[in-house]
């Protein structure tokens, strides 16, 4: 995509952290901003901010678990603006508990999210796009923890390596239907991830209740979420697929794949 001025981006858990960050960098290169996020209150303190670069903005509730509210999302966003040329299927939640102690509600409630969502985003979106005039681009949020395992976030993680294939399936099908791809896989970054229960609706049980202190600690000395928003949108041009934000983590993926790797051959030498 060359230029992306006038053009229009969408955005799932757009009321703060990573999704503010991608709406506040794609308002500078003089987008149209749909803000998405189930906290409504929260959508429109960004969409403000956003108005105020100078550009048209439009706010929706949205429970991206629910797919017919991600249908209301693209009827209105098409509606209001002719085209959606940038989708970022980036609303995320996370517990943290080891395996045994989750719950069947935890396991719900992150899956629904974290990967329904992006599944939901691109049922309703992905047609719309292809039948579209205008350039159109799908930025999946994934994680580090989509590249490597991490104790402790075993939903999180079952999520985020789900998004990972199906970004790297939509991008091997990109010439099939016309629609680019990218997918974020950040570390540590300052946003309220570790707070997300905050917004876990009744039906999905209630909080875990566990410790996040020194998560959120840890969240608070990461990437200010806008410069991980200037990195997507460079992706976005610049049509790049994978957008690591931590290279410093580069050593847990050689890693796994060094481990694959000995494991393919052991296996070459019991079968041969």
């Amino acid at each position: 995509m060359k230029d992306l001025k006038g053009k229009t981006a969408v955005i799932t858990g757009g009321g703060g952290g990573l999704g503010r960050g991608m709406g506040l960098a794609f308002a500078e290169a003089g987008m149209n901003i749909v803000v998405s996020d189930i906290d409504a209150s929260a959508a429109h303190k960004v969409a403000d901010e956003i108005s105020a670069l100078g550009v048209r903005t439009l706010v929706h509730q949205t429970d991206v678990i629910e797919r017919d509210e991600l249908k209301d999302l693209a009827d209105r966003s098409f509606a209001e603006f002719g085209e959606t040329n940038i989708l970022c299927n980036n609303a995320g939640v996370s517990t943290f508990h080891t395996a045994d102690a989750i719950r069947d509600e935890d396991w719900a409630w992150v899956l629904g999210v974290n990967l329904h969502g992006v599944i939901h985003g691109i049922q309703e979106f992905l047609p719309r796009m292809k039948a579209q005039q205008g350039d159109a681009h799908i930025v999946n949020t994934a994680s580090i923890a989509g590249l490597t395992a991490l104790p402790g976030l075993a939903p999180y993680t079952a999520s985020k390596f789900a998004v990972l294939g199906i970004s790297e399936t939509l991008h091997a099908e990109r010439e099939v239907h016309g629609v680019g791809c990218s997918v974020l896989c950040p570390a540590f970054v300052n946003t309220g991830i570790a707070n997300s229960e905050r917004n876990r609706p009744d039906a999905f049980g209630t909080p875990t209740g566990s410790d996040n202190s020194m998560i959120n600690a840890a969240l608070q000395t990461g990437l200010d979420p806008k410069e991980v928003g200037r990195m997507v949108r460079t992706a976005v041009l610049e049509e790049e697929f994978y957008i690591l934000t931590h290279p410093e983590t580069r050593a847990s993926s050689e890693l796994r794949a060094n481990e694959l790797l000995a494991a393919f051959d052991r296996w070459a030498k019991r079968l041969a």
